[in-house]
């Protein structure tokens, strides 16, 4: 079998990521597999495969490939525009967000609007989608009328990189002796409501946040932080490569999202064993449950106090459920085995 990927880019995000994770999981299973990308500036992924840089307008050779399959928005239009009836290969698109909640949260709602119309027709060009939870599924079952699959995101179980040594090492295991520490290692968008974190430590005293990560949202972040007086107790890193280097220091791990796909960070802090608090959206109540991970109310912050000190509380519990859970249902072979089974069927 041989398969393209076509992506965005080569960023460390989320899609591409999985993208990377699914070909791991497959360089072996196939007899060639081959990754095109539009944005050449920042190649920060590396693949185990050929990689080739395109133009939107540049049509590779479908035909030379069993199954091409496409991450987000532009290489779904790619297809949309460049696919021909005479092309025999399986067309596969795999979705990894509720559409409009995702550009909800990071643009406004005039935007969402617009792209989720546009992307829904886009996607009916394909032969095959992929949804990452049974909520994004039932969502679009009638808007998006092709044959779908559920198959939920892996990742790789890679100790060296978890226990791997960091610059800041020092200064955080200070910070330790003194404070518990809560984090978060994510995009920084409105989309992942970091401020509620922020929020939450002027009823935490004992507590120090730690922010691993980059985007629009981190100068809005420390401003607030120092609103809050609690900017002593606030660290911001920026981006990290090895951004799951930093989760052993944590004592508890925030994700206080508005909306997600299906979240690698939760994988991650899974398979660190790490006590999690989340917001009680739907998608975390998926992937997770109340023995696993403890919800809070969103935007509720004194909702969100109380669940990191009953995380803190019962960290042992909650951490050997976690790591049970990522590490039997969130494998990057699980993933790609069920991916391989999806280009095998005709």
């Amino acid at each position: 079998m041989k398969i393209a990927f076509i992506l965005p880019s080569l960023k460390n995000q989320g899609p591409i990521i999985v993208a990377k994770d699914i070909i791991v999981g497959l360089i072996n299973k196939v007899d060639n597999i081959d990754v095109y990308y539009f944005d050449k500036e920042e190649k920060e992924v590396d693949f185990a495969c050929n990689t080739y840089h395109i133009s939107f307008f540049e049509k590779i050779d479908f035909n030379k490939y069993d199954v091409v399959h496409t991450h987000m928005l532009r290489p779904d239009m790619y297809i949309w525009y460049h696919r021909k009836k005479h092309h025999k290969c399986k067309f596969i698109s795999t979705l990894h967000q509720i559409i409009y909640d995702n550009l909800k949260g990071n643009y406004n709602k005039l935007t969402a609007f617009i792209f989720e119309k546009i992307w829904v027709k886009i996607l009916n060009k394909q032969d095959s989608i992929v949804y990452l939870t049974y909520i994004m599924a039932n969502l679009y079952k009638n808007r998006i009328q092709i044959p779908f699959q559920v198959i939920y995101n892996g990742r790789s179980y890679d100790k060296r990189m978890i226990d791997a040594f960091v610059d800041e090492e020092n200064q955080i295991l200070e910070i330790k002796r003194q404070f518990k520490v809560i984090g978060t290692h994510c995009l920084l968008t409105k989309r992942k409501g970091v401020h509620q974190s922020i929020l939450a430590l002027k009823y935490l005293p004992d507590y120090f946040f730690i922010v691993v990560g980059d985007g629009m949202e981190l100068e809005s972040l420390k401003n607030l932080a120092k609103q809050e007086n609690v900017y002593n107790r606030c660290l911001f890193l920026g981006y990290k490569k090895n951004a799951i280097s930093y989760l052993k220091y944590f004592d508890v791990y925030l994700a206080t999202s508005y909306s997600e796909g299906f979240s690698l960070s939760l994988i991650e802090t899974g398979q660190c064993s790490l006590p999690t608090v989340c917001s009680n959206i739907e998608i975390f109540k998926e992937q997770y449950n109340e023995t696993e991970v403890v919800f809070y109310e969103i935007d509720n912050i004194p909702s969100l106090a109380d669940a990191i000190k009953k995380a803190y509380n019962h960290r042992e519990q909650y951490a050997t459920n976690i790591y049970k859970r990522a590490i039997e249902d969130y494998s990057i072979e699980k993933m790609s085995t069920q991916y391989l089974e999806l280009y095998s069927k005709r």
